[in-house]
């Protein structure tokens, strides 16, 4: 497992998560234009990203931040936020069934020691992130699998 306190850790996850692929032209198009809504509150994607996925502070620390505490960092409110996830390609439903771990990418962002630039790291995820491919996921599969993993920990009921 690769943890933020080997500062090869930017290298370990380039090779964890290998190749790059190209995002679609739709979401290079979305990344290129920021949206109306956007421009008006004087958004970007990548601070959006860093603040809501990955718990950035705007003072570069760690610090997990729920929708109203990031709108709130933003001046807006939660409903705008939630607008330009989706607008954004960022949304629950992108990310879940995207090929990118976020999971990896909040534990090194929240494990990161003090004098690491947490911002840094956070271009490379965020590049990572929009590079990583759509995936569609069986959830039958995966709740079978689970309900096997729970018998072999925990035994039959």
């Amino acid at each position: 497992m690769v943890t933020v306190r080997d500062e090869r850790m930017s290298w370990d996850r380039r090779e964890r998560y290998g190749r790059r692929s190209s995002p679609s032209d739709t979401e290079a198009a979305r990344q290129a234009q920021p949206s109306g809504l956007a421009a008006r509150h004087n958004i970007d994607p990548f601070a959006l990203f860093c603040a809501y996925h990955l718990g950035i502070t705007a003072e570069g620390g760690y610090r997990f931040q729920n929708i109203h505490q990031v709108a709130k960092r933003f001046g807006t409110n939660a409903g705008v936020i939630k607008q330009l996830l989706a607008d954004f390609g960022m949304d629950s439903d992108t990310v879940i069934h995207s090929a990118f771990d976020m999971a990896g990418a909040q534990v090194d962002i929240m494990l990161a020691p003090e004098g690491i630039d947490r911002v840094g790291i956070a271009r490379e995820l965020y590049e990572q992130f929009r590079a990583a491919p759509k995936k569609a996921r069986n959830w039958a599969k995966e709740l079978e699998e689970d309900a096997r993993a729970n018998e072999r920990i925990f035994g039959r009921r």
